[in-house]
């Protein structure tokens, strides 16, 4: 019987102390997992890896004291000296796909996101610039790789000036050549609004439709508005045939040869205005016809100051604009005229010498039997002819402004004889008119009673 009970007995000591055992066994196992994971947690504390988290952009797992999402201890003891006691949970760059998408499956995809190094371009800890970026600003980065010869011209394009690549480049991968993050123009158009608005006109340039990139550097430039070469030369490398006429026509327009050229006038993306034109043809021509010129011996008057004071206007001008009369671009006659007319004050009284008025008006006039196709007659003295004859015709423009006049029918007040300004006094009647210009006495006409001419008297 007392066997039984020190046997009873027996047990029961030995199955607390196993109890006991089993339980101090589970407590230092926690206890294990409990120091380890403090442990991490305090990796970053100033007396060993706080240096990681001193930046201004800390890599979010590190910021959460969450290091074993990318470290995992490998059974050495930890901290001690030239001991690495953790390794990466797994090689780069699948460790960094654990959370970021892979979804390099873009045409184009930047080499060192192909090749997997992310680290070539990301600090895992953290970083003083953006997305964890090794170097700061993102330029400096990029020009590890990229020598960016084409961005070292004077006029930059400010997003290069400022050093933001990823303003226009995806850093890992694009449908796009050069790893644009869209194709030109839509990339160009997220900034330049009143391009994107452009777009929209009318009549839009097709190099603009097409492609930015037709004109336009995209990183630097030696001229302005960042095009390729002078304007100029920019605009005749599509308008061949223009290049050709400003190198052999006698006369050039000035506006081309200005600093602006072309784009006096046109608008190189679009327009509201055919030919791409800044606005409608009179009010861009007198925009600079405002005011006199001159032009060698030439003197040009100012052709909106004469028209605001005249009493008639050439109707030709609000018909068919300026560019009835004149070529804006290039000519071989006097004044950017598209046809043949006198440069002085007579020429040889011949059709193809006013070739220009009679694209408008008859040249019935300068036939002597025909008054009527004049009211300028005296009874059936056509008058036009008696002005307009022989070697030593005179121009129109002796008693006609081509643009604006004081008088009806475009008569000047004065026509213009070498330095004088000679007057015309010329008055209108009923019937007919008068005048009495410095090179003849006052003669009257009539167109339907013959006023004869007042003989004069001989001593």
């Amino acid at each position: 019987m007392k066997y039984r009970y020190f046997l009873i007995f027996f047990i029961f000591i030995n199955a607390s102390i196993t109890q006991g055992q089993t339980d101090s066994t589970k407590v230092d196992s926690a206890n294990v997992r409990k120091d380890a994971k403090t442990a991490i947690n305090s990796c970053t504390e100033a007396s060993c890896h706080g240096n990681l988290v001193n930046q201004e952009v800390v890599h979010h797992p590190v910021k959460q004291g969450n290091c074993e999402k990318c470290h995992t201890a490998n059974g050495a003891q930890h901290p001690q000296a030239n001991v690495k006691g953790f390794v990466l949970s797994k090689a780069i760059p699948a460790l960094c796909y654990k959370c970021h998408d892979e979804n390099n499956t873009a045409a184009h995809v930047h080499t060192p996101v192909k090749n997997g190094n992310c680290l070539e371009c990301h600090n895992p800890h953290q970083s003083p610039e953006s997305n964890l970026l090794v170097i700061n600003p993102t330029s400096k980065l990029c020009e590890k790789c990229h020598v960016l010869e084409s961005a070292q011209k004077a006029v930059k394009h400010a997003p290069v000036a400022k050093g933001e690549c990823i303003k226009c480049h995806d850093p890992h991968q694009s449908d796009n050549n050069r790893l644009l993050n869209n194709p030109s123009p839509d990339l160009c158009l997220k900034c330049h609004n009143k391009q994107a608005a452009e777009m929209k006109m009318a009549n839009v340039h097709p190099p603009f439709q097409d492609n930015c990139l037709n004109c336009h550097s995209h990183h630097s430039s030696s001229e302005e508005k960042l095009i390729n070469v002078k304007t100029q030369n920019l605009c005749t490398y599509c308008h061949i045939d223009m290049q050709k006429r400003i190198e052999t026509s006698s006369v050039v327009h000035g506006a081309l040869t200005d600093k602006k050229s072309c784009t006096n006038c046109h608008t190189p993306h679009a327009s509201a205005e055919k030919k791409f034109l800044i606005m409608d043809v009179n009010h861009l021509c007198l925009k600079c016809h405002d005011k006199g010129y001159t032009v060698g011996t030439r003197h040009i008057k100012n052709i909106a100051q004469i028209m605001q004071h005249s009493k008639s206007n050439h109707q030709a001008i609000y018909k068919n604009g300026c560019t009835a009369c004149h070529d804006p671009h290039t000519s071989e006659f006097v004044s950017l005229l598209k046809k043949e007319f006198p440069s002085g004050n007579y020429s040889k009284a011949a059709k193809e010498s006013f070739a220009l008025c009679f694209e408008c008006h008859k040249s019935d006039f300068l036939d002597k039997s025909n008054a009527m196709a004049t009211n300028f007659r005296n009874g059936d003295v056509n008058l036009h002819f008696v002005h307009i004859n022989g070697e030593k015709g005179r121009s129109c423009a002796i008693c006609h402004n081509p643009h604006g006049a004081p008088n009806e029918k475009l008569i000047n007040d004065s026509a213009p004889f070498g330095s004088w300004e000679m007057p015309l006094r010329y008055k209108k009647t009923d019937a007919g008119g008068s005048c009495s210009p410095g090179c003849h006495a006052e003669r009257k006409y009539e167109r339907t009673a013959v006023i004869v001419k007042p003989e004069v008297k001989k001593k």
